[in-house]
């Protein structure tokens, strides 16, 4: 008896191929599947970086297009730290921001100390997460937006608009959540994200309850638009012709500060004041008068000109007048299930003296998707436990900083004494992190400590630091009693940029 049979196979097992798209190269599929609920920074930060992950992902958005209400704001470095793996998202980045250098000044403009840059780009900083690539630090925020849009569209992300969300539902034993619009739409997915601001409704599966906003008492005055308006004023005509470089300056006076930025194309500006009337709100549609917001500076005549000239060439009503409101720290940004997670504001909003809104809603994007990226499908709720425990503690620290400084630019500035460190200080452990590599280096060790109570600490604070939680009603409390908060809290381990 005989057999035949033809030549043995040599072309061994079929291998994975690799999944480039715009230049950016995709890790392999997690089996799982992300709905983003919000179109903003956050949002759309953290569908890129869950499309870049292997995660199928979709974004809804309840405005019928990117959002153009918002000013500008800082990006820090520890924002950017996968920003090099878009190479397209990289060039429209550099071609947008603003490489501001800062300036610290009393009320009359006068100079209190030599300028400065950004922490990061001083001589001697350390090295940030986001090197070799230089931080310019300011951008508007319309403009950021659309960038990371544009790369969503690039990379085939599905975005909807027109979608409000009115309630969020989870399905522990099915492993799944779900988003349910205003118009009985039904949005299902393994994981479902709450990127959707201040309003979100996602605090009655987290928390169980709303989130309380409280007034703090104070008050800003903001706008922004093109510096062509400045064209015939007294000062800041003159000012932007001969701009070399675009500037962003602090104006420091007793329970009161202004700030504003000036580049060759875009002029904003941000007053501050200890004179919330009660009846502000936080909209962007609360707009005043020019006069109105001229009249928040105590005697307007002693004031930089240039600042007099930016507000009096403003659109009129154009800037808004926004109260701000705080609230206080959440220990809890997922559902029992973890199958809801809150990102940026949704879990954590800022007071502009943080200088870290968006930058913090960023590094939520990076932490995130690499946490799911290390568990599958199955697992996504560990995941997602597992990021906001790696996260909390930071972000909260960031938001008291925030608070407390307020203290260090409502001070009379005296124009003739200059002064050695500028206010607002922020610390290498601050911009020089990288969310990512964290959540790399970290999940195994924190996964063990939420399941089986294994010893585990975060150090992405500054070092030595001695973490508590805090409520504003304390720190109102110990401000009142006359402690100066904010050498307190900066005292509390090591703030340095090197």
């Amino acid at each position: 008896m005989s057999s035949e049979s033809g030549p043995a196979s040599t072309s061994g097992p079929s291998p994975s191929k690799n999944v480039i798209v715009d230049g950016v190269l995709r890790f392999p599929p997690t089996g799982s599947k992300a709905l983003v609920v919000g179109a903003g920074v956050g949002g759309l930060g953290v569908a890129l970086e869950c499309w870049r992950k292997g995660i199928e992902v979709e974004v809804i958005e309840k405005a019928e297009k990117i959002s153009p209400l918002g000013d500008i704001f800082v990006i820090a470095p520890s924002a950017l730290t996968t920003l090099h793996h878009y190479p397209s998202l990289l060039k429209e980045y550099d071609e947008i921001t603003h490489d501001n250098y800062l300036e610290f000044a009393a009320r009359n403009g006068t100079a209190i100390m030599p300028p400065v840059e950004f922490e990061w780009n001083r001589k001697g900083a350390s090295q940030s997460g986001a090197y070799p690539l230089r931080v310019k630090g300011l951008v508007g925020r319309l403009r950021f937006a659309e960038m990371l849009f544009h790369q969503c569209k690039r990379l085939g992300i599905p975005v909807t608009f027109g979608v409000a969300v009115e309630k969020y539902e989870e399905d522990v034993a099915n492993g799944s959540a779900t988003a349910i619009a205003l118009d009985g739409r039904r949005f299902t997915a393994d994981l479902v994200i709450a990127a959707d601001g201040i309003g979100t409704k996602s605090h009655a599966v987290t928390l169980g309850r709303p989130v309380r906003a409280v007034k703090t008492g104070f008050l800003v005055y903001r706008g922004m638009y093109s510096t062509d308006r400045l064209k015939g004023t007294p000062v800041a005509e003159d000012f932007v012709r001969n701009l070399e470089r675009p500037v962003l300056k602090f104006l420091k006076a007793d329970k009161i500060h202004a700030v504003y930025t000036l580049s060759k194309s875009h002029v904003s500006i941000g007053i501050t004041t200890e004179d919330d009337d009660m009846t502000a709100v936080e909209s962007w549609s609360s707009t005043v008068s020019n006069e109105t917001a001229l009249s928040s500076l105590p005697d307007p005549d002693t004031w930089d000109p240039l600042l007099l000239d930016i507000i009096r060439s403003s659109p009129e009503n154009s800037i808004v007048r926004w109260s701000l409101c705080f609230r206080d720290p959440q220990p809890r940004w997922t559902s029992s299930g973890g199958r809801v997670v809150q990102l940026g504001d949704s879990a954590h909003s800022f007071l502009p003296t943080s200088g870290n809104g968006a930058t913090q809603s960023l590094e939520d994007a990076s932490s995130l998707p690499e946490c799911l990226r290390m568990v599958g499908k199955e697992d996504v709720g560990i995941a997602t436990k597992v990021h906001e425990l790696l996260r909390y503690q930071r972000v909260s620290l960031i938001q008291h900083a925030g608070f407390v400084n307020m203290q260090d630019v409502h001070r009379e500035a005296d124009p003739n004494v200059k002064e050695v460190q500028p206010p607002l200080q922020q610390g290498k452990w601050l911009w020089g992190h990288n969310p990512e590599k964290y959540a790399t280096e970290n999940f195994a060790k924190a996964r063990a400590h939420l399941e089986k109570g294994s010893p585990f600490e975060n150090n992405n604070l500054p070092p030595g630091h001695k973490w508590s939680d805090w409520t504003m009603e304390d720190e109102f409390s110990k401000q009142k009693a006359g402690v100066f908060t904010v050498h307190e809290l900066k005292r509390n381990g090591d703030w340095n940029s090197i």
